[in-house]
């Protein structure tokens, strides 16, 4: 997938979903962009380029069943799918997120981080949401202490096979910087009375950027003529806008591909990390675990499974488990150490209202809230099998289906959902002390 820098001209400032207006809070956007920011930045960039930009929804969208699913304002680029944004220092050090199962292993300042002990119940009965059957717990001694929020990829290659942990320092990507403006109206774009507001701004450091990779276009089937041909690689060197405040910045190609945490599974036992938050059907558990925590993921070929993918937009379609020609994948999932709830929205410019008269106009207007899994958050599967070397290779199944793959049940072609996988120890829930037992 080739890979792009976004360079900021100045500060960026990416809101969350809390209200900004007289007599409420202050805006808060210095977070760190959402796949789904970047991912509408490129793409709104791109029809820009091809001169297609939609002026209201008049397309219909992706046909399921022989009925479209609704509205879109166009299908161009409809293919754009990347894997991103990460932070970069100067030195071409790529960060993730800090996973959620580490805490500091001690009160002293410099504690190096500890792993979270997966334990299982031993009297058979929890509290736990089904289908989890064991606990994620900390038997570290209890401290205020916080580690980085951001880790190198060097110490992902060590937490993914279960090292030992040296404590990462943390780095010095951005700062915070606060602002006062004044609100302008919308009529003359002169400025408002009494209404000034408050606002946090993100200021990356000095050689700091956004890498991120994206997908070529497809080359099963001819593209758009709309398109012009357009890619992401047309609108390097340029400058596009990303977040709020008409923030800008530069678009370049990156000196090295964005290379993500990988370790080669060897366990029955696979942790799957999110790199990025992701949206499920059930809240915190994927769509694709069953009520009983059953994985229902599948070995598929993507050339093969193309053709199967394209019969759900005929009306008679049913997806037939017995018959899915797709090898399925034994495994379970077991525990989960999951963030608190991150509010996905944003702003719709496309948004329409109907009048009294049944007719639609575009005014703009907020996107659905989704609460989203957040990134760093650990999923913890068992492989089955009747012998170890069954287990192992359906462990191999699963990490193949879910290394560096987007699996959010929802905008997972924005980026959200990227995860990768690492081994993690099971705890025997009958020891005496299940600090001192490890044992798979």
């Amino acid at each position: 997938m080739p890979t792009f820098d976004f360079i900021p001209v100045d500060t960026l400032f990416f809101r969350d979903g809390r209200p900004l207006a007289a007599g409420s809070s202050f805006g808060r956007g210095a977070h760190w962009p959402l796949p789904t920011v970047l991912h509408a930045a490129l793409r709104t960039a791109m029809l820009r380029a091809a001169d297609c930009l939609p002026s209201g929804k008049h397309v219909n969208g992706t046909q399921r069943k022989g009925r479209p699913t609704g509205k879109i304002g166009t299908d161009a680029f409809q293919w754009l799918n990347l894997r991103g944004p990460f932070p970069v220092d100067g030195s071409g050090e790529v960060f993730f997120p800090m996973p959620r199962d580490l805490v500091p292993a001690s009160k002293a300042a410099d504690a190096t981080p500890a792993y979270m002990k997966v334990v299982k119940n031993a009297l058979g009965t929890n509290n736990l949401p089904p289908p989890l059957t064991c606990l994620v717990a900390s038997f570290a001694e209890p401290s205020k202490e916080q580690l980085a929020d951001w880790v190198p990829a060097r110490f992902y290659a060590d937490y993914l096979a279960g090292k030992e942990l040296s404590r990462p320092e943390p780095p010095q990507l951005w700062d915070t910087e606060h602002r006062i403006g004044v609100a302008l109206e919308d009529d003359t774009h002169t400025s408002a009375e009494s209404q000034l507001y408050a606002a946090e701004h993100l200021r990356l450091r000095k050689d700091v950027r956004l890498r991120f990779a994206v997908a070529d276009p497809p080359n099963h089937k001819p593209r758009l003529a709309n398109e012009q041909g357009k890619t992401v690689a047309d609108l390097a060197q340029g400058v596009i806008s990303l977040g709020g405040e008409q923030r800008f910045g530069q678009l370049t190609p990156a000196n090295l591909p964005l290379d993500l945490p990988r370790f080669e599974i060897n366990s029955p036992l696979v942790k799957w990390v999110l790199l990025t938050p992701a949206i499920f059907c059930h809240g915190w558990r994927p769509g694709w675990i069953a009520d009983d925590g059953e994985v229902k993921l599948r070995v598929v070929d993507k050339e093969a499974r193309r053709d199967f993918r394209r019969r759900r937009r005929e009306a008679d379609w049913h997806y037939d488990e017995a018959n899915d020609p797709a090898e399925k994948i034994r495994a379970t999932l077991v525990a989960a150490c999951v963030g608190k709830p991150q509010p996905v929205g944003g702003w719709e410019l496309l948004h329409e209202i109907q009048d009294e008269q049944g007719n639609r106009h575009v005014t703009g207007g907020g996107k659905p809230t989704h609460l989203a899994v957040p990134s760093g958050s650990v999923y913890y599967f068992r492989a089955l099998g009747d012998s170890p070397e069954q287990r192992l290779a359906e462990a191999r199944k699963l990490a193949r289906a879910l290394q560096a793959r987007c699996r959010s049940d929802y905008f997972g072609e924005k980026g959200l959902g990227l995860g990768v996988c690492g081994t993690w120890a099971h705890q025997d829930a009958t020891s005496a002390d299940v600090r001192n037992t490890n044992t798979v």
